[in-house]
């Protein structure tokens, strides 16, 4: 599935981890190890790599504080957010508008490095005095150091003026707050983010020639990732203004059947996708619309395991999965199906199903309206 890693939920919110920053989580880890020898050089193995760890955990958790700041204070503004992904720099700021006011754009794109920046102004003196106490609480020391330091360069990062960063989403909420137009924000927030990365990649490149080839290659990294995601928002905002009016009942199937929650997927899972027949299928309890079962779910549970479970054990269930309404844009639909890795959504009208809308049948309805180099294919496989 895209988007890393589902391990927990907090707040009715999904969390998710990349590769990416259980592969930081690891080097945190090794730099806390080490912290805790340098500030206690006597200190046993086991116990300085229990500190790598602790330290490690703490950085997760400080990502995590990061990323559930936007999202709490999204809530509170009106935006629905059902899961985060976890990364090196936080999250990625979503690359379309959410809020209905510049000012509540602001202060959701604002809140994760406003918390990391707090954690460092407490953690990083509490560290430096806890040091001078002694060497015997110096790997305590240490490991809050290597926090605090973390989250002041998380919490600077992020605030870097390109998107997927926050401070790209701040730029782009003060441009929509200046000329009241989403439109010319996001073409503001993607030239300020192509600036921005190719700066970054200029000064990465420069690092590598006279200084640290490593860190430079990093940097170029990030200064490359800017780049790319300000040319993706503006192909997205090309595609946005493009599909304006454009809704599911344009891209829904009609007629389509369903299953109930206790078949078993070796009774329909082999007609998914089959001879032009859809990728997913409603799961209908009476009349109720309670998931949907798409195929990309039935082939990762091999036709092994699938032959003994019914079809609601393994669907996707709202609000990962969530019900849509015939009058639902089908911009965000496509976001939904993308973000989420599935094959397909219900369609429902007062509760009962109506429709289903597939990554096929989007893309299709998708042809119909933009050119053909811009049109999302859906999966397709």
């Amino acid at each position: 599935m895209n988007g890393g890693l589902a391990v927990a939920s907090l707040f009715g919110i999904e969390i998710r981890v990349s590769i990416s920053l259980a592969v930081m989580a690891g080097v945190v880890a090794l730099v806390g190890a080490d912290q805790a020898s340098l500030m206690a050089p006597g200190i046993a193995t086991p116990l300085q790599w229990l500190v790598g760890a602790v330290v490690a955990g703490l950085y997760l958790v400080s990502v995590l504080v990061h990323e559930l700041a936007h999202a709490l204070v999204g809530r509170r503004r009106g935006v629905a957010t059902t899961s985060i992904v976890l990364g090196l720099v936080g999250g990625l700021a979503p690359l379309s508008i959410e809020a209905r006011q510049p000012r509540d754009e602001m202060a959701i794109a604002a809140a994760g490095p406003l918390v990391s920046l707090v954690i460092a102004a407490v953690v990083l003196p509490a560290g430096i005095a806890i040091g001078m106490a002694g060497s015997v609480v110096g790997p305590v020391a240490g490991g809050l150091f290597v926090v605090g330091a973390l989250n002041l360069m998380l919490g600077l990062a992020s605030l870097l003026p390109g998107l997927p960063l926050d401070g790209g989403r701040m730029v782009r909420a003060a441009a929509w707050a200046r000329t009241g137009d989403r439109d010319r924000a996001a073409a503001a927030s993607a030239r300020a983010g192509r600036l921005l990365g190719w700066a970054v990649a200029l000064l990465g490149v420069t690092i590598v020639l006279v200084a640290d080839p490593i860190l430079g290659l990093l940097v170029v990294a990030l200064g490359w990732m800017l780049s790319g995601a300000s040319r993706t928002l503006e192909q997205r905002a090309v595609l946005e203004r493009a599909l304006r009016g454009v809704t599911v009942a344009d891209a829904m199937l009609r007629d389509v059947p369903h299953v109930g929650p206790g078949l078993t997927l070796d009774a329909f899972a082999g007609r998914l996708g089959v001879d032009g027949a859809p990728r997913a299928v409603a799961v209908v309890d009476g009349e109720r619309v309670v998931g949907v079962v798409g195929l990309t779910a039935v082939r990762r549970l091999g036709a092994r395991r699938a032959a003994a479970l019914r079809a609601g054990e393994v669907m996707a269930t709202p609000p990962q999965a969530p019900l849509l309404t015939p009058t639902d844009a089908i911009w965000s639909t496509v976001e939904i199906l993308e973000r989420r890795g599935l094959d397909g959504l219900a369609v429902v009208e007062e509760g009962r199903p109506v429709g289903l809308v597939t990554r096929e049948s989007a893309a299709e309805t998708m042809r119909a309206h933009l050119p053909a180099m811009l049109v999302w294919r859906g999966r397709g496989r």
